[in-house]
């Protein structure tokens, strides 16, 4: 019990600091325009580079490539196919180094975050820590962020993409490029969904209907129970023990929830899956 009072209370202050945070705020002179040659001073010693990026929207087999030119020579960087994206230079940690980002969707209800320097001619990937869409966070790290770049606060970047825990929802988390020369998660591991953008017909189809009675611990650690009928909108999630959930007439709580590995894909509520539990529990493919 005191443990799921805990991780109640620390989602309620992520939720506030995710309230707190701007939307996407990177200024407009930080936007690298598609196609269009733009010349800035990339790694601070005064000499501009010219950088280009080019992105066929009308192939979707092909990637967006970032490439630069300075004093030193030429380098090119190819991203994972992507649509949509954007790119943008920003100096995130002030270090008087200015990072390239580009964030897209891969077309397939994914989303990811790239981040690139340049030095001495070439052009370096900064990691960003394991954030998939179906596994439980690992501690390796990858040559992009999962997730779309939805806000930017100083040296931490939000990131937000699909997750598959009863139901495929968009969630966010944090990452903060730390002096190791990488991203690192700056929260607990939980991810969360903006409850602020749930209108009438999100909440109509993104909502699970109970067909078993469900037990849940609130927010002061006092123990309920969900009964057939009742509809439920989960909101975060470790991935790991526990779901947050609200309901349309604003009761909220968490549930015990664990991987359904003897079936290979999906989750166990109280031991039981998913589908035990739910009429119908919306994954995308």
């Amino acid at each position: 019990m005191k443990r799921i009072l805990v991780t109640m209370m620390v989602l309620s202050l992520l939720l506030a600091a995710a309230a707190a945070r701007a939307e996407t705020v990177l200024p407009e002179d930080s936007v690298i325009p598609m196609g269009v040659e733009r010349s800035a001073d990339l790694d601070g010693d005064g000499a501009p580079e010219t950088l280009l990026c080019t992105l066929d929207e009308t192939d979707y087999d092909t990637p967006l490539t970032v490439t630069v030119t300075g004093e030193a020579g030429t380098a090119t960087y190819a991203t994972d196919i992507l649509s949509y994206a954007s790119a943008y230079l920003v100096d995130l940690d002030g270090d008087g180094l200015t990072e390239v980002l580009v964030t897209g969707d891969e077309m397939s209800d994914d989303y990811c975050t790239y981040c690139l320097r340049w030095q001495d001619g070439l052009l370096y990937e900064v990691l960003f820590p394991d954030a998939s869409r179906s596994d439980e966070n690992r501690d390796c790290w990858f040559r992009s962020g999962y997730g779309l770049i939805t806000a930017v606060d100083g040296n931490r970047l939000t990131l937000t993409g699909t997750q598959d825990v009863l139901g495929t929802w968009m969630a966010s988390r944090d990452v903060t490029l730390a002096s190791t020369g990488r991203f690192e998660f700056c929260d607990d591991g939980v991810w969360v969904r903006d409850l602020g953008n749930m209108n009438d017909d999100i909440w109509e189809y993104a909502t699970l209907t109970l067909t078993a009675p469900l037990s849940y611990v609130d927010q002061y650690g006092q123990t309920g129970e969900l009964a057939p009928g009742d509809r439920i909108l989960i909101y975060a999630s470790d991935k790991r023990e526990y779901a947050w959930f609200a309901t349309p007439d604003g009761i909220t709580g968490v549930l015990a929830i664990s991987p359904d590995y003897e079936r290979g894909w999906g989750w166990l509520v109280e031991g039981r899956s998913e589908s035990e539990c739910f009429e119908y529990v919306p994954y995308a493919d």
